[in-house]
């Protein structure tokens, strides 16, 4: 009977993708959700890692067999998926700033829950901004586009080829500042429309000082800022949508950089 054999390098690149893939599964939105179990994002990076092996085996050089070498290019991996987990992560961040600004303006910000996704004391619209930017995430095929952008980054950046370099950090950097401005840009209409009317309402405090104008702030700016919300909503998905084409194109510039 002839002994069994298994082949060293199947193993090996599957241990690659799955260090790729898991760095994005563990950062990227939606499957970083705490709602979703540790285990079974585990499984779906092994069932994802298992599906890509085949298909990326052709397309990358044998990794070292050495233990050190191997651990440093297990390494290398997981900080390329964190990388493309995190800048995807950074959209819903200027999503909940928006949403954050604009409830410190209608004096929500006293009013905070605990966000299921970063376990941390947030103001209510910002986790409804969250919910938001994953419905229309999930309706514009986000996830998919997560997995192909890890799918292409074999092609871009071969294993053991990652090195940090003055350009990554600095396109990391113009993320984030991207992020602020689209959180910004996001609020703005709503916040120039509330400090108008607080405004106003200094204005009409000065004109009538008998006048409550504190208890008669705090109502007038829940409404007029629950209004603006309602107006709003129809024109958000567009903008999301447009922030998500703009991540893609900055990724797809990352990888360039790596």
């Amino acid at each position: 009977m002839e002994p069994f054999i298994i082949p060293l390098r199947p193993i090996l690149i599957f241990m690659v993708v799955l260090a790729r893939v898991g760095g994005v599964v563990t950062f990227a939105p939606f499957w970083n959700h705490k709602a979703v179990n540790a285990k079974i994002r585990a499984v779906l990076a092994m069932m994802i890692a298992l599906i890509l092996t085949p298909v990326l085996m052709p397309h990358v050089p044998t990794p070292p067999t050495e233990v050190l070498n191997l651990v440093l290019l297990l390494g290398g991996e997981l900080m390329i998926g964190f990388i493309l987990g995190f800048a995807g992560r950074l959209v819903f961040s200027a999503l909940e700033m928006a949403a954050s600004l604009v409830g410190f303006q209608m004096g929500l910000s006293l009013a905070s829950t605990i966000d299921p996704a970063t376990q941390a004391q947030t103001a209510a619209l910002g986790i409804l901004a969250q919910m938001l930017g994953l419905m229309v995430m999930l309706s514009a095929d986000g996830h998919h586009w997560m997995l192909e952008i890890t799918v292409r980054s074999f092609q871009v950046v071969s294993p053991g080829g990652f090195a940090m370099n003055g350009s990554m950090a600095e396109m990391m950097l113009r993320l984030s500042a991207d992020a602020f401005a689209v959180g910004v840009a996001l609020a703005s209409p709503a916040i120039i429309v509330l400090l108008s009317l607080e405004s106003l309402l200094a204005i009409a405090g000065r004109v009538a000082p008998k006048l409550e104008v504190l208890i008669l702030g705090f109502p007038l700016k829940i409404g007029v800022g629950l209004w603006l919300i309602g107006a709003s909503v129809f024109f958000l998905p567009g903008a999301i949508r447009t922030a998500f084409t703009t991540l893609r194109h900055t990724v797809t510039r990352l990888l360039g950089v790596m």
